[in-house]
């Protein structure tokens, strides 16, 4: 049973899959600010970043396809593309025609699809614990035990050992984390897991999508992030693109370093994205 996802919305695509998400503020006219979690995560994982940067945006985070309380297909891969094209997708049909869209890990490799096909969509966007880079030969390795371990020990025995990770070593709330986390990623469904691990091994370099963009970016590193450096988050820039390193983070800086994170995301919209009044 999926349970773990604060959506309050759903939309149905054209292919009849549904994507559940949360929308802050649906009718109020205010600057639109995109969250996309990361693998084996959901809208949960924005539950404390949020509240904070819905005081003054209209915050909305989907659940993407086989996660939270979104729906699941069989397919053995999980393109990143075709994701894309789903949130663009759902987008459109939610009558969102600007928003500054910011992806966590897979959501980021998603992002950065998105900024590719349609740039019209976005007014900014942004990767929080993430790369433009393609998987190393290693990740590339760790992509197929990931795969083996989902269908041999399942989801669960998966994400007990994928979310320790992902919280700095030495957070003070280190086993609290944990636990979120992991009850957060025990939904996601194990045709998601194994799809998006073939889909993040066969994702492109997309540096290029950053260093030739006009839109305004952003990306946010954490000093203690164990799966993506700060030197592979910065490896895709220009002249204007924002960096930021939050010193107490691992790769979860919005449940490790809510606080932090929101005062970077409002300066940055304030100033780059689009104007909040």
């Amino acid at each position: 049973m999926k349970t773990q996802t604060m959506s309050n919305n759903s939309f149905t695509l054209k292919n009849g899959l549904t994507i559940a998400y949360y929308d802050s503020a649906p009718d109020k006219q205010l600057p639109v600010v995109v969250l996309l979690h990361g693998y084996c995560g959901s809208s949960s994982y924005f539950q404390e970043l949020t509240p904070l940067l819905g005081r003054s945006c209209r915050v909305i985070t989907p659940d993407l396809i086989g996660h939270g309380a979104s729906a699941s297909y069989e397919q053995d891969t999980y393109a990143l593309q075709e994701q894309a094209q789903f949130m663009i997708e759902w987008l459109d049909g939610i009558a969102v025609s600007s928003a500054v869209m910011l992806g966590h890990s897979l959501g980021g490799y998603i992002t950065l699809a998105v900024a590719e096909q349609k740039p019209s969509f976005l007014s900014a966007f942004g990767l929080l614990h993430s790369t433009a880079l393609p998987d190393s030969e290693q990740a590339k390795q760790n992509r197929e035990q990931a795969i083996r371990t989902v269908q041999e020990q399942g989801v669960q025995s998966f994400v007990d050992g994928l979310v320790p990770k992902l919280i700095a070593a030495d957070h003070p709330q280190r086993a609290a984390l944990i636990e979120i986390a992991s009850a957060i990623g025990y939904s996601t469904t194990a045709a998601a897991v194994s799809g998006y691990a073939r889909g993040m091994k066969e994702r492109p370099d997309r540096t290029l999508v950053i260093e030739e963009t006009s839109l305004p970016v952003l990306l946010i590193s954490g000093a203690k992030d164990a799966i993506v450096s700060s030197e592979n988050t910065f490896a895709g820039r220009n002249a204007s693109t924002e960096c930021h390193i939050i010193a107490e983070a691992g790769h979860m800086g919005m449940l490790e370093a809510p606080q932090q994170l929101a005062a970077i995301i409002e300066k940055f919209i304030s100033t780059k994205g689009e104007t909040i009044d």
